[in-house]
């Protein structure tokens, strides 16, 4: 049985016409195959085509939804880094600035005032180095603006009136720097009525330059020239770049003396457009010695917890000044002539030509500032003489106005010296008083007072005549009654 199965599985093997029709058995069930299969797919397709569409469209649904949630993953997850990162840099640099402004910060939240006077007090021995600045300022004079064959000034930039210049040949400005004895290259920069100024370049400013003036005022006095620097009150009314100005802090033990005086300034300067304002806080010394007959009045910025800095405003943290001033005889007496040194770094880059316009045209406050200011500062000198005379006149209307006097008198020297007093009051008036107009009441109370006083002139008269009355015979001291006194 097993011989037969394996002869026909020979035969059937290598027959080639059993082979050529087992292909094309093959061959024929292909062909029927593809040609109902493809109708079968066909009539599938056909009758589930909505499903299969249903089907992909959710598919294809679940893959975009799983890209956008995983591209959603990433933004959060690289915002979130990128949010720490952020966050600690903020950290860390509020944490440099407190760590640099400990001290601010903490008195400014408090509302307190620390300012220790006893570390950050200008010393004496700096107010007395400053003694030989005029002798150091003649010195410079004449090495720079003198000619040194007639010994005449020479020409800076533009001649002055009363002032004799230099007529020799080949003669020049004194244009070119020249070292003083301090090692200072000053150069001559402009002259003024009274004022010489120079200049020279601070080192490590950026091109700035540091300004020295020298200037004589024959008709203010020392204790006007100083008062009208150190009131801040007066000094609103005569600058106009003063926007706001004020006292902060005095020293307590400069409080009560009157020849020196330690404080803490704040002051805004108004500039030009364009530009943001200005604001100093700097400590302000002055001396008055009366040995050396000399005013030396030093500043120089500083940092104050009632100050702290503004968001409109640039903070100038680089000023410092120093000026001497010398009476020619007493401090009283009009006559001075002064030596003024200053810088400051307004803290801005602008050309060398801008900078010299706002050194000529912005002014500075206390010991700042070019010939304007200095002008301005002589004029407000000169009012102040006059401001001091009719405060003194005002003072003493008002004593007269608001004090009473109670003489224990007769009745007609009381209405005499009365009448006086009102005729004291009326030669007083200021022009405006006078030219008000009064009331009819006030006229006929004054006319009534002059028909008394005259009646008391003509009783007067009969006393003499007839001698002495009873109230006069009380003695001496009687005849001197306080109102004449007083009058």
């Amino acid at each position: 049985m097993h011989c037969l199965h394996v002869s026909n599985a020979l035969a059937r093997r290598y027959n080639p016409n059993l082979i050529h029709a087992r292909n094309n058995t093959s061959k024929s069930f292909e062909a029927i195959g593809r040609k109902w299969g493809g109708r079968w797919v066909r009539l599938w397709l056909r009758e589930q085509s909505h499903e299969v569409a249903k089907s992909c469209a959710r598919q294809f649904e679940c893959i975009v939804a799983q890209r956008i949630r995983r591209t959603l993953q990433i933004f959060h997850l690289y915002t979130k880094i990128w949010d720490e990162v952020a966050l600690k840099s903020f950290v860390n640099i509020w944490r440099r600035r407190l760590g640099q402004n400990t001290r601010k910060y903490l008195f400014g939240a408090a509302g307190v005032s620390a300012y220790n006077w006893d570390r950050e007090r200008i010393p004496d021995n700096e107010l007395h180095r400053y003694s030989k600045e005029l002798t150091d300022i003649y010195q410079l004079r004449e090495n720079t603006v003198t000619c040194a064959k007639c010994h005449l000034r020479l020409v800076i930039d533009v001649t002055q009136s009363g002032v004799k210049y230099c007529q020799c040949h080949g003669a020049k400005p004194a244009l070119a720097s020249v070292q003083n004895g301090n090692g200072d290259q000053w150069q001559p920069f402009i002259e003024r009525q009274d004022m010489i100024m120079w200049r020279k370049e601070e080192p490590e400013s950026g091109g700035l330059y540091a300004y020295k003036v020298y200037g004589s005022f024959p008709d203010v006095s020392a204790e006007d020239f100083l008062h009208v620097q150190v009131d801040v009150e007066y000094r609103k009314e005569w600058d106009p770049t003063a926007r706001h100005l004020e006292v902060i802090d005095t020293d307590p033990s400069t409080e009560s003396c009157l020849d020196h005086r330690s404080e803490i300034v704040y002051w805004e300067m108004i500039w030009p457009r364009l530009f943001a304002n200005r604001d100093y806080v700097f400590q302000r010394r002055w001396l008055i010695d009366k040995e050396e007959g000399l005013i030396v009045i030093v500043s120089r910025t500083s940092d104050h917890p009632k100050a702290p800095l503004r968001p409109d405003t640039h903070r100038v943290s680089t000023y410092w000044s120093y000026m001497v001033i010398k009476p020619y005889t007493e401090f009283d007496q009009p006559g001075i002539e002064f030596g003024l040194t200053y810088f400051d770094d307004p803290g801005v880059n602008i050309p060398s030509a801008v900078t010299t316009w706002v050194a000529m045209s912005v002014l500075s406050f206390l010991d700042k500032g070019v010939p304007d200011f200095l002008c301005r500062m002589r004029k407000a000198t000169l009012d102040y003489q006059s401001r001091k005379s009719n405060d003194a006149k005002s003072a003493m209307v008002n004593i007269v106005e608001n004090q009473p006097i109670v003489l224990e008198t007769c009745s007609d020297s009381s209405v005499s010296d009365v009448g006086y007093v009102s005729e004291v009051k009326e030669n007083t008036e200021t022009p405006k008083e006078k030219g008000d107009e009064e009331p009819k009441s006030e006229r006929s109370d004054k006319k009534e007072r002059r028909a008394e006083n005259t009646e008391d002139k003509a009783e007067d008269k009969r006393e003499s005549v007839m001698g002495p009355t009873p109230d006069e015979e009380r003695g001496f001291l009687h005849y001197f009654l306080p109102s004449r006194l007083f009058t």
